[in-house]
């Protein structure tokens, strides 16, 4: 009983320590892109990131590890997909993720957009919708290292961020059978299978109402571990973000892309004869 009541005990004080050092916070985004044709994009994100110590140490390097898990929303038009997300900073200059999420579709006869499309051949023929059907489903594990050159010089116009970052994951579609193409919130056709991305950026933070500019670079293979995986597909993005007022800021993104849709009735994707124009998208975020 004694040893029962001395466990309650500490578990009850490790879990005060925690609860004091978790630290809680959020945003929410509007998005709103124009991209090839006028064809307009629009959606709202929530999320919410706690964030806790862990494995901390003594230095630069070590003193902030921590753990984040984050939970998060996001609504469009014509989909809603919902997920969660661990990271741990084990040093300050990496972090490694894990998570998934799930979501679903429907049609929106207005504007003609359909959420969840299925084919019934291979990737190449045509799809048509499957109106709140099935579940789309992901997870993913991923690795960033980064580096921002304000945390060793001094000075307000020293920063220099420098984000590279790697992503193995698996999604699929619960109404679709092996090598069976379908389509969730207009992404372009896929199939169930593991696919890779990775993610580099290069920016300059200023101390400014326009706090930053740079430059994005992101690639993609789908069906990576199958013989007839994708072509490197990758978007080139000019970033601009501006501070309007506390809390709430307003990104600028200019993205050319190396593929395209071939055709709307099969979404597949195909790489352009030279790369071009995808979208222009304005991203309104307000922390809390």
């Amino acid at each position: 009983m004694k040893k029962t009541l001395s466990l309650l005990l500490v578990l009850f004080a490790v879990t005060l320590t925690l609860s004091a050092a978790v630290t809680g916070s959020g945003n929410a985004k509007l998005t709103a892109a124009v991209g090839n044709g006028f064809s307009v994009d629009a959606k709202a994100d929530v999320s919410y990131t706690l964030k806790m110590p862990m494995l901390e140490g003594d230095g630069p390097l070590f003193s902030d590890n921590n753990l984040k898990v984050k939970a998060h929303v996001g609504v469009s038009p014509i989909a809603v997909t919902g997920s969660i997300d661990a990271v741990l900073t084990p040093i300050a200059i990496a972090e490694i993720s894990l998570g998934g999420g799930a979501g679903t579709g429907w049609d929106l006869p207005l504007m003609k957009l359909e959420g969840l499309r299925l084919g019934s051949g291979a990737i190449g023929t045509t799809l048509k919708s499957d109106h709140l059907g099935g579940v789309y489903y992901f997870g993913r594990a991923g690795l960033a290292l980064q580096f921002d050159t304000g945390a060793i010089l001094s000075g307000d116009w020293s920063s220099v961020l420098v984000r590279a970052y790697h992503e193995l994951n698996y999604q699929g579609y619960s109404n679709a059978e092996a090598a069976q193409p379908w389509e969730y919130e207009t992404g372009g056709a896929a199939v169930n299978g593991f696919n890779c991305k990775g993610e580099y950026i290069l920016a300059y933070q200023m101390p400014l109402p326009l706090n930053l500019v740079g430059a994005q670079f992101e690639w993609y293979i789908n069906n990576v571990f199958d013989s007839d995986r994708s072509p490197l597909l990758y978007d080139v993005s000019a970033l601009a973000n501006i501070d309007i007022i506390d809390h709430l800021s307003l990104l600028v993104v200019g993205q050319f892309s190396n593929y395209q849709k071939k055709d709307k009735g099969t979404s597949e994707l195909v790489l352009r004869d030279a790369v071009g124009f995808k979208r222009v998208a304005v991203i309104a975020t307000y922390s809390f």
